[in-house]
Parts: C-alpha cells; structure tokens; sequence
C-alpha cells in the first residue's frame, strides 16, 4: 500500500486511521495471493478507488461477494448482514491487529 508522508503522519496521530491501513494492507496482500490472482473466476474490484466502500473485496463467478475482514464478532456480523452474502465461507477473515503492532508500524 502505498501512502503519503501526510496520510502516514495522520494515521501516527489517530488509531482508527492505522487499523484502516492496516486493513487495507492486508486486503492487498490476501488478495494479491496467486491462487486468487491468478484465478480467472475471481475479479477484485473492491481494490479499486472507483468503487464504494462497501463494495466486495472479490466477486467470485460475477456475481458472489466476497469480503477480507477482522475476525472478530462485530466485523463478522456486519458483513454477514450484507447484500448476497449468504454463507460463512464468503468471509476471508484475519487476526485483527494489535495495539502493539500498530504501535511498531507507525512509529
């Protein structure tokens, strides 16, 4: 990922802004992992800048969303509420970041 002198000196200065670069980070990367990358029924539109927020990381066949989220209970239950998202499965969870991670990475 990258970001601005400006953006990284922003995100020292507020957690919620390290944890969305954090989560963008790790969205990139799982995304970017060549089973997925280089699976011609997996597109990935959610890493585009042109698309809304809430838009699906990756859509499988066209049409089934797929999401990287924080694996914890409020990130899972959101995503799990929203539009064509209908299994478990459709979640590509990770470990959320800790207080000291965040720390190290934008100290």
């Amino acid at each position: 990922m990258n970001v601005t002198e400006r953006q990284f000196q922003a995100a020292r200065r507020h957690r919620w802004l390290q944890a969305a670069y954090y989560h963008y980070d790790v969205v990139e990367t799982t995304l970017g992992n060549p089973a997925i990358a280089g699976d011609p029924d997996i597109s990935t539109p959610g890493l585009g800048d042109a698309v809304p927020l809430d838009y699906p990381d990756a859509l499988v066949g066209g049409t089934n969303p797929v999401y990287v989220t924080p694996e914890t209970e409020t990130s899972e239950r959101a995503h799990l509420s929203r539009p064509g998202v209908t299994d478990p499965d459709q979640l590509i969870t990770y470990a959320p970041a800790t207080d000291e991670v965040l720390a190290e990475t934008f100290q």
